[in-house]
């Protein structure tokens, strides 16, 4: 960002270009998104824009910075259900993350599937941390029934590879398999390594 808003006006400004940005690209793709077309969609001139943004990278940076912010407030608010076993945490979370990223007309999709093009890494490990703390807390109070030796070991492991493909399958044009399946296939995987350990 050029030009950090300290004014009401200006933080309203950045908000509008930021909110355009995310509607630029649900409607016209990455790759159809513009910085005339931003500035359009914020009814603002083109000049306006680039006294707070440099390009439509820094827009899309800005964007994604935003992105994760309410998403990780959002994860923050799903409860653990007390009573829930590894098999039915680790399926409501896979779940519920198709389900965000299926939202937002179409905006998740979108970015998933340029993902290697983007300024990913905050992302992922902002994800990384919030399942991590959230399968801490889990095995905390269940530690009886789950004594898990390498715990952060296994947490990486299962995190990464569950972005990961993830990511793959939202990323392919005429994915081979249904997301049912592969939910069922990381929930199967997931739960059997951690109950075996």
């Amino acid at each position: 960002m050029r030009k950090q808003p300290q004014q009401e006006r200006s933080r309203q400004m950045v908000a509008t270009l930021i909110e355009a940005t995310s509607r630029c690209i649900s409607r016209h793709g990455l790759d159809g998104t513009t910085t005339p077309l931003i500035a359009e969609l914020a009814g603002v001139s083109v000049g306006s824009l680039y006294q707070y943004f440099d390009s439509k990278e820094a827009l899309i940076k800005a964007l994604i910075q935003k992105l994760l912010s309410d998403v990780t407030q959002a994860l923050k608010s799903v409860p653990i259900e007390q009573n829930a076993t590894v098999r039915d945490l680790v399926g409501n979370t896979i779940r519920l993350g198709f389900a965000l990223l299926h939202s937002n007309e179409g905006l998740y999709l979108e970015l998933v599937r340029n993902w290697h093009r983007l300024p990913t890494q905050d992302v992922a490990d902002a994800f990384q941390q919030h399942f991590m703390e959230m399968a801490r807390f889990y095995f905390l109070k269940h530690y009886r029934e789950h004594p898990i030796q390498n715990l952060q070991v296994r947490l990486f492991i299962i995190i990464n590879s569950t972005l990961f493909t993830t990511v793959r399958l939202l990323s392919q044009d005429n994915p081979f398999l249904n997301e049912e399946e592969v939910i069922q296939g990381l929930t199967d995987m997931i739960a059997g390594y951690l109950e075996a350990a």
